[in-house]
């Protein structure tokens, strides 16, 4: 096959590959906000010892997305260093640092998604053997340069932008609510509450800006029902209006 063909195909892989991260992503985010939600349930119940079953799984949850998200993202810099390989050609100076950032990438996704990690080690093969076309001195060359380095940054920032990810899309459900001091002391934006929200708000301010009371309690204040003041509170806490916290 010529070369060109076969970093085309190396790149197919690689999309597949990063189509199946995303996906695992947003299943991930998915049951993370049933769990979240379970355990916004279990604190408005009082029933603490659920509460911090469902956060630590969504703890786990989250360490599990971090991993499945920086690999995403890693797979996502290795295609656009191919895709200039493919253009320019410039296999000499490229192949190296690809080849680790797919190593690491493969053994971070390991334990999580191991179906991915064996066509992450089928495509290293691969570019494995494109090496060995270039001829042995210049693999020799290319493998003892500054690779481990720029592999190691790839790296790096795929983990730290997939940490910013984690903190967008995934709340906190730890600890006992309570209101962010903005709203605690009446600064904070209302214009994306419902009806309901901004009485359930006003409520929790007159309570001393803590949510120690029981849902019941709060449904019979406000005209209610328990049903709904609970999806008022999640919504809250997912527009960042009510936070978990000691």
């Amino acid at each position: 096959m010529p070369f060109r063909e076969r970093i085309a195909n190396t790149l197919y892989k690689l999309s597949i590959q990063r189509d199946r991260l995303e996906q695992m992503a947003a299943k991930l985010q998915q049951r993370d906000q049933e769990m979240f939600q379970r355990c916004i349930g279990a604190q408005i119940s009082k029933d603490f010892a659920r509460a911090t079953m469902y956060a630590n799984e969504c703890a786990e949850i989250r360490k599990m997305a971090k991993v499945v998200l920086s690999s995403q993202l890693a797979l996502e810099r290795v295609m656009l260093r191919l895709q200039t390989v493919e253009e320019f050609g410039d296999i000499y100076l490229q192949i190296a640092p690809i080849m680790e950032v797919v190593k690491e990438t493969r053994g971070r996704i390991s334990g999580v998604i191991p179906e991915v990690a064996r066509e992450l080690d089928e495509i290293n093969k691969m570019l494995y053997d494109m090496t060995l076309e270039v001829g042995e001195a210049h693999s020799r060359e290319i493998a003892l340069g500054p690779s481990s380095e720029e592999a190691k940054k790839v790296l790096e920032e795929s983990s730290a932008i997939a940490e910013q990810k984690i903190e967008e899309r995934f709340p906190a459900p730890l600890g006992s609510f309570g209101l962010r001091e903005a709203e605690a002391i009446g600064g904070g934006p209302a214009e994306s509450e419902s009806p309901l929200e901004s009485r359930v708000l006003e409520y929790i301010r007159s309570q001393g800006g803590a949510l120690n009371f029981s849902a019941k309690r709060c449904a019979m204040k406000l005209n209610a029902s328990v049903e709904e003041v609970n999806r008022a509170l999640e919504s809250l806490v997912r527009k960042g209006k009510v936070i978990l916290g000691e």
